[in-house]
């Protein structure tokens, strides 16, 4: 099996926890890799059903339970792509992954259309291949738990911003300390603003992990930054979907108006006796801010910008360049690297950002736990 599977680190066991019961079916035409695939995932904890075609594994599908597929791209007839896509449109419990041994921009974007959770290219690394699965579980694991919460959302977004309404006033009579449920329902909060948004998947949470990495700079606990910084674009919620997702340039007007979220999100989450909203309120409202103060809404500048309002926007500025937005694809990450070094001291506090670019391997821990 040499040159099959490439050397690389251990793994974090935290990558691999969220999924460590989960039973997956691999379906691969080529013996070697379909039994060095099953090695691998069991050495981990996962329970493995294999199979060399679709037609078997379809059965497979219909009689049993599984929390993730993965399906060779490549089977005979185009039956891994039909599989690929039954698991995604039939099956919701269970995490659609490609395997292929092509990385063709085509084949990717066939990925995305299906709706895959993962795509690992042959020949893989141990880490790629654990990473992307405990990935995949996870993103799969989040949309069953969160579709009853979009749906209660309604269709209109009166009825979205009614249901964050009520829900930011229950939170605001809630104790200061940030306990597990009070960042669940944050979490929640935030999710709710970006599905309005349109955003990826895992945009807040990322926002948050990075932000937590950062806290040094802060007064407060490195765990109430990471939350607070979860409500950072939380004025949106009174922003038309129309502007936020428009897939082109926004007229001056649209844009104005969605500038107008930083203000909006510090109106909604200030005023209250809770530390962790009065943090949330100061980064809402500067976390666009720009070091050499050209930023919005107040052009603040340097020190005058809250350190917490600094940070996030390192956090946020990065995951948005990584990240598919309506009107651009993804920059590769050395591409967003280099523009981030090019805003350092006049878009970004240099001290935060060369903390961030220090973390790094960190930052990438967490984009393949998070991924979308």
């Amino acid at each position: 099996m040499t040159g099959m599977l490439e050397s690389s680190t251990t793994v974090p066991a935290e990558a691999v926890a969220s999924g460590e019961r989960a039973r997956i079916l691999i379906v691969e035409g080529d013996q070697r890799y379909r039994e060095l695939l099953a090695e691998l995932l069991s050495g981990a904890g996962y329970g493995c059903v294999t199979s060399s075609d679709a037609e078997d594994a379809r059965s497979l599908l219909a009689s049993q339970s599984f929390g993730a597929l993965i399906s060779d791209a490549q089977l005979p007839g185009g039956e891994g792509i039909e599989l690929l896509k039954l698991a995604a449109e039939s099956y919701p419990w269970t995490a659609p992954v490609m395997l292929s041994a092509s990385d063709a921009r085509e084949l990717v974007d066939c990925a995305m259309g299906l709706g895959v959770d993962g795509y690992i290219t042959k020949p893989f690394r141990r880490n790629e291949v654990l990473l992307g699965i405990a990935s995949a579980l996870r993103r799969r694991a989040l949309e069953v738990e969160n579709s009853g919460f979009r749906a209660r959302l309604g269709a209109t977004e009166e009825d979205r911003a009614t249901e964050f309404e009520h829900t930011l006033d229950r939170l605001k009579g809630a104790a200061e300390k940030v306990a597990q449920s009070h960042e669940q329902t944050i979490l929640r909060l935030a999710q709710a603003v970006e599905y309005h948004d349109g955003e990826t998947a895992g945009h807040v949470e990322r926002v948050g992990r990075y932000s937590k990495l950062l806290a040094g700079f802060v007064d407060a606990p490195a765990d109430m930054v990471g939350v607070a910084s979860l409500m950072h674009d939380v004025g949106k919620i009174a922003v038309g979907a129309s502007i936020l997702q428009k897939p082109g340039r926004l007229t001056s007007s649209e844009r104005q108006g969605m500038e107008r979220h930083c203000e909006i999100g510090y109106q909604l989450l200030s005023g209250s006796d809770s530390e962790l909203l009065e943090l949330a309120a100061s980064i809402a409202l500067t976390h666009h801010e720009r070091y050499d103060g050209t930023g919005y809404p107040q052009g603040l500048r340097a020190e005058n910008i809250p350190a917490e309002g600094r940070i996030v926007a390192v956090a946020d500025v990065f995951d948005a360049l990584t990240s598919d937005r309506a009107y651009r694809r993804a920059f590769p990450v050395d591409e967003a690297l280099a523009i981030m070094r090019e805003g350092r001291g006049t878009q970004f506090d240099p001290q935060i950002l060369d903390l961030f670019l220090a973390c790094f391997d960190e930052v990438q821990v967490i984009r393949a736990e998070l991924a979308d």
